[in-house]
């Protein structure tokens, strides 16, 4: 039977979808390699966004692999604007699934882009 790991990605500037890793999320993505070193690994999938990449780009070269992305492990939008209190937010949507700011998407709606 296969094994899957989901990670999240490494700390990042922002999240925007173009948001570099931070210096400690590029430590934390070769301490990810590192990780993953005795562990065999497949295939790598990942959202297109620029921070899920740079977090696994590491583990992709030292495994000699492709990274396939996939637009579809987009993290939802919860805000069309950096927002302060994103974390708050972040933890309401989870607890009422039709919480949605103007312009994002709630938990419950399904994106139509792919």
């Amino acid at each position: 039977m296969p094994t899957f790991y989901l990670i999240r990605h490494c700390s990042a500037t922002g999240q925007e979808p173009e948001a570099p890793l931070t210096e400690a999320g590029e430590q934390q993505a070769l301490a990810l390699a590192d990780f993953f070193r005795d562990i065999p690994v497949d295939r790598i999938i990942s959202s297109d966004y620029t921070r899920a990449v740079a977090s696994i780009t590491p583990l992709a070269a030292s495994k000699q692999l492709t990274i396939e992305t996939e637009p579809k492990l987009r993290e939802r939008i919860l805000s069309l604007e950096p927002r302060d209190d994103w974390f708050e937010l972040l933890r309401h949507s989870f607890t009422d699934a039709s919480f949605r700011l103007p312009g994002a998407e709630s938990g419950k709606m399904r994106r139509t882009e792919s």
